[in-house]
């Protein structure tokens, strides 16, 4: 079970109201000038100002906390605000048809938001995620998603990738290499802490597989390319919150990977590009 208390991030709130504040500035002088569309926007502006000091007010008065629980047959989970009950859910694991897990950023590495998605077998949806006032916060969200992957909730290939972890003892807290081989493909897992191995990973992926050029997916942590003349070959690397995994599908040449830790003395500038020299 998991107890966290989520993050109030009262200067954030108060560095937007600021920030809300001067666009009203600006709005009112265009209402006294022009008038018309100004108007509208000033009154928005007092709306959003409005909620800014609500949202201030409300979770310096609140405290939020989220328990996580998974067992055999169900995975629930409670919203507290000063102990007392905000939402309580249940959904039995077997109704479950798919789990999304997603940690939004605003920009580069900057934390915005964390959702989990549960669609059931009748279509339905269920949503655990941070709200408006409050934020999980990036390493609990990794905490959660970590937990989630443990009981095979989560993306197929990640959860593939926390079972390969379990069979194979690896420690995932000592940054490491480790593969598995089978008739078909070559799992290669990375064990990292470091944000920039993902982009790393990916463009040794593009230097030395050239003839790989058909892109299916290209997001900021999932990565799917297929051979260009056979289509049933593909390359495809995932990041998730316990590390990276490449999975290779017939592929005849083997990977020589290496972690952005093994490039010794040089920035991380002059080390992506030296990946890409090969």
């Amino acid at each position: 079970m998991l107890n966290i208390t989520l993050k109030k991030q009262i200067i954030n709130k108060i560095f937007m109201l600021v920030a809300f504040s001067i666009f009203a500035l600006v709005m009112y002088q265009g209402y006294i000038k022009e008038g018309g569309v100004y108007t509208i926007l000033l009154i928005l502006s007092f709306f959003l100002i409005a909620f800014q000091v609500a949202s201030i007010l409300y979770v310096i008065c609140i405290k939020r906390t989220l328990e996580l629980k998974i067992d055999e047959n169900i995975i629930s989970w409670v919203i507290f605000d000063n102990k007392k009950v905000h939402k309580d859910i249940k959904i039995k694991l077997d109704e479950i048809k798919q789990t999304k897990t997603e940690i939004n950023y605003l920009t580069g590495n900057i934390y915005s938001n964390f959702t989990i998605t549960f669609t059931l077998k009748d279509n339905s949806t269920v949503e655990l995620t941070d709200g408006l006032l409050y934020d999980i916060g990036l390493e609990k969200a990794e905490e959660i998603s970590t937990y989630m992957l443990n009981h095979n909730l989560g993306d197929e290939i990640d959860v593939e990738f926390a079972n390969l972890i379990k069979k194979l003892n690896i420690d995932v807290k000592k940054e490491q290499k480790f593969n598995k081989k089978d008739e078909n493909y070559y799992i290669l897992g990375i064990i990292s802490k470091n944000r920039k191995e993902f982009l790393a990973l990916r463009l040794q992926i593009e230097a030395i597989y050239s003839q790989y050029t058909n892109v299916k997916k290209n997001t900021n942590n999932e990565y799917l390319v297929e051979n260009s003349e056979n289509k049933d070959s593909y390359i495809h690397l995932k990041a998730n919150p316990i590390g990276y995994m490449i999975k290779f599908y017939k592929v005849d040449k083997k990977p020589d990977f290496k972690m952005l830790n093994e490039f010794k003395g040089i920035t991380i500038k002059n080390k992506l590009a030296n990946i890409i020299k090969g």
